[in-house]
């Protein structure tokens, strides 16, 4: 450890960390210092690995993109005092803010913002986020090196402050997208001083954002200090961060218990150590999981059997007997927390499966067969399951639900994440359980799963031209109120036709000393957002 990063640590105002962090550093915190812990190990996560990435992303906030959410999950400039978007819902300009700077003095300029997005869409560099930037003209051209010429990429800087995306079809929500690492800016000196090596190394790069990194070991710790530079620096009420990772989570109650930290997620296994306690934090991490059917299958083809099926699950059992109340139940496919017209889009569209509570099913389910020519003797269905975590406890869930209220056979087929994965692609299944999560803070990140026009990641083949104009309505109005209508009235005609079926919203939980003020924990986007977050006295 160098003597200024000793400095920091002494100096920090809260200090993220996990088990790989040397004991001895720990304790040369001030009194008062903020402890949070973000641990993990092989195989029993309490915070995955691309997590704590994104915690320490946003913890750090060394870059700041031309807008970002706030408090309430709406987007607002940030590195962009204003922008405008054409009549036609392709054209999005921002004016930049003229005193912002790199934490080196020198002035955020729109060339930076269209190095960033250069450098985000190399080919080589294979950034994690490059698909999101495919509603820019051009840009899956370049990124799929089917051309090397930056200029048809639709992103300009006519002045210095002023830069300009244009897209290739209109969409409501892309200021919603903007706020992902790869629209991130890059600073062309630094890039040019650094090559390759750019941002590899705390001292590899400059930063724009509320702080700068000042020490960085790899799978260890990141030192963070207060950006002076930063323009709104005056409102950023921690002065210094350091962020530690470990791969052990199994000390992390007891820590918080004995008062070494402040703030740490729970897992499911650990939450009945803070049921009816003030510091737990029950919040929708954004993941809905459901079922997928193949209706080409000569059974599932049929909406009876398919309606049997999904509500022949009792939701309410499944999270509170198989998932011990560790998420929330499923109403349909979008998550509670996402985003809506004036609040909950979950809570705006109610539980689209209360209408069907006093269905006879199986009645329902001997219908369906009796259409097709079959008994429940000729049903043999296969359930493809994720072969980790909860699923073998949800799939034999499923599987005594449907013997028990249907009077069917079914088999459970456990495999990997990638294995079903194509086996949704490629339409190999009878039902499958899948999981989304969000990709930016709209229902839209939801419901283009069934878009006709969604290609792989539409695994049901949900094809309904009523549903794709409510969707193409809601991609290019930019009304907001029309926007959501239009969203809502669509997650309902999908839900009545059940070629998907909600089961579960995950979630995600937090031990919080309440020392800590104004900590958002979102749903869409990064979990833990600390840019508006204070320390009471």
């Amino acid at each position: 450890m160098t003597l200024k990063a000793a400095r920091v640590v002494k100096e920090a105002d809260i200090i993220i960390y996990d088990r790989l962090a040397n004991p001895g550093i720990l304790e040369m915190a001030k009194d008062g210092c903020e402890m949070i812990y973000v641990g993990k190990q092989d195989g029993k996560h309490s915070v995955p690995q691309d997590e704590i990435n994104e915690i320490i992303y946003q913890a750090a906030l060394k870059y700041e993109n031309v807008v970002r959410l706030n408090e309430k999950n709406e987007i607002v400039p940030a590195g962009a005092e204003s922008y405008t978007v054409s009549p036609d819902g392709k054209i999005w300009t921002f004016k930049l803010r003229k005193d912002a700077k790199w934490s080196n003095g020198d002035p955020v300029l729109a060339k930076d913002y269209v190095n960033g997005l250069k450098r985000g869409l190399d080919p080589k560099l294979a950034s994690e986020y490059a698909y999101m930037a495919y509603y820019i003209k051009g840009a899956e051209d370049f990124n799929t090196a089917k051309t090397t010429d930056f200029s048809t990429v639709g992103v300009t800087a006519p002045d210095d402050y002023t830069v300009v995306y244009e897209l290739s079809k209109p969409a409501a929500y892309f200021g919603k997208i903007l706020i992902l690492p790869i629209f991130a800016p890059v600073n062309a000196k630094a890039l040019e001083q650094f090559k390759d090596k750019y941002a590899t190394e705390a001292s590899n790069s400059i930063y724009n954002g509320p702080y700068t990194m000042v020490e960085w070991v790899h799978d260890n710790k990141a030192v963070l200090v207060k950006n002076e530079n930063y323009w709104n620096k005056d409102n950023i009420k921690i002065d210094n961060l350091v962020a530690m990772m470990t791969p052990d989570f199994d000390a992390a109650v007891s820590m918080y218990q004995n008062g070494e930290m402040d703030l740490t997620k729970i897992s499911n296994e650990k939450i009945d150590v803070f049921k009816g306690k003030p510091d737990l934090q029950v919040h929708a991490n954004g993941r809905v999981y459901y079922f997928g059917f193949n209706v080409t299958d000569d059974i599932l083809k049929n909406i009876k059997i398919r309606k049997a099926l999904s509500l022949a699950v009792d939701r309410n059992k499944l999270v509170s007997d198989v998932l011990r109340n560790s998420s929330f139940v499923g109403s349909g496919l979008v998550a509670n927390g996402t985003p809506g017209t004036s609040g909950d889009f979950r809570e705006e569209n109610g539980n689209l499966y209360d209408q069907y509570k006093a269905e006879d099913i199986k009645k329902l389910f001997e219908e369906g067969l009796k259409e097709l020519g079959k008994t429940p003797a000729d049903v043999n269905l296969t359930l493809a399951i994720d072969e980790k975590g909860s699923a073998k406890k949800e799939a034999e869930y499923f599987q005594a639900q449907w013997q028990e209220k249907l009077g069917i056979k079914v088999n459970i087929e456990s495999t990997t994440f990638k294995i079903r994965l194509e086996k949704g692609k490629n339409y190999d299944y009878q039902v499958i359980r899948y999981a989304w999560g969000p990709d930016y803070a709209d229902p839209m990140t939801y419901l283009e799963l069934l878009y006709s026009k969604s290609g792989a990641i539409n695994i049901t083949k949900y094809n309904n031209p009523e549903y794709d104009k409510l969707i193409e309505l809601a991609q290019v109005n930019n009304d907001n109120a029309v926007r959501m209508d239009a969203m809502k009235k669509a997650e309902k005609i999908a839900t009545e036709e059940f070629f998907y079926s909600g089961l579960y919203y995950e979630s995600a939980n937090y031990a919080v000393n309440p020392k800590i003020k104004n900590v958002v924990i979102r749903a869409v986007g990064a979990p833990v957002d600390f840019y508006y977050a204070d320390l009471s006295e």
